[in-house]
């Protein structure tokens, strides 16, 4: 994972970088959050690596929450996530959102999977398919409706792309926020965390396909002009002829126990 930062409320202070690692937090001389390089000064720390972004309390810790939800002894971070600790509201920053590309003509079969999940709000657990162009808004018409106060009749567009998701805003007071920056328009990708309005937060998600099976695609169906020399495929029925004798003696055994039990069982 790439170097994430903890971003304090209006830039008051400078963000808390945390590249790959393990990062203890604790507080300052003013009691601000900051990092410490001792584990016993901290009440939390965050452990980054390849696979994600970790948050841990130390034991006796209390009141910190993420996204509203109170944590009591672990939670799995996303970028866009907002860490709350003690009177202080942090956003973890991740990727900031890749500016627009040109228009497509094609989009390929398997960006059409792509899938926007709920992860908080009144649509958490929810998917909506993006395999084609996607209005959010306030409208009962709206592909993904958000019927809260305050919120833009039609506040953003997602189309498929691609390179990804195109978002395009539609006239929403404040815009999207995509990975903890506040944003208008931008072409995401999967594992991008998008809120809307107050606090409806979504995720980008797509089925993972491995570059080294996409790479031996071409190779796979190029195998049916390989020379005669290369080792025959097995036939399946030339398989299930070589397992037949031990259906037959399976079965033999069986007739013999049954027939001994008619013999001896009848006197």
């Amino acid at each position: 994972m790439d170097t994430l930062r903890l971003r304090f409320p209006n830039r008051e202070r400078a963000d808390l970088v945390l590249s790959r690692g393990v990062h203890a937090v604790g507080h300052d001389a003013d009691g601000e959050p900051c990092l410490v390089d001792r584990a016993d000064n901290a009440r939390i720390q965050f452990c980054v690596d390849r696979r994600g972004a970790w948050l841990q309390l130390r034991e006796g810790t209390r009141g910190l929450h993420v996204n509203g939800r109170p944590v009591r002894r672990m939670a799995m971070l996303r970028a866009g996530d907002t860490v709350h600790m003690d009177g202080v509201e942090l956003v973890l920053l991740g990727p900031s959102p890749r500016a627009l590309p040109d228009v497509p003509t094609v989009v390929p079969d398997v960006l059409r999977h792509v899938v926007l999940r709920g992860v908080g709000g009144i649509h958490h657990g929810r998917c909506f398919n993006l395999d084609r162009s996607c209005v959010v808004g306030r409208l009962a018409e709206s592909d993904v409706c958000i019927a809260e106060p305050g919120f833009a009749d039609r506040h953003a567009r997602l189309e498929p792309h691609p390179e990804g998701i195109v978002l395009r805003d539609l006239g929403s007071p404040a815009g999207s926020v995509v990975n903890g920056y506040q944003v208008r328009e931008g072409l995401l990708l999967p594992g991008d965390q998008i809120v809307f309005g107050a606090n409806q937060r979504f995720l980008l998600e797509a089925p993972y396909v491995s570059p080294v099976f996409a790479a031996a695609a071409p190779t796979a169906v190029g195998m049916a002009d390989a020379p005669s020399s290369a080792e025959p495929t097995r036939s399946p029925v030339a398989s299930s002829m070589r397992r037949m004798p031990w259906l037959l003696l399976a079965a033999v055994l069986l007739a013999g126990a049954l027939a001994l039990l008619l013999l001896y069982g009848a006197r």
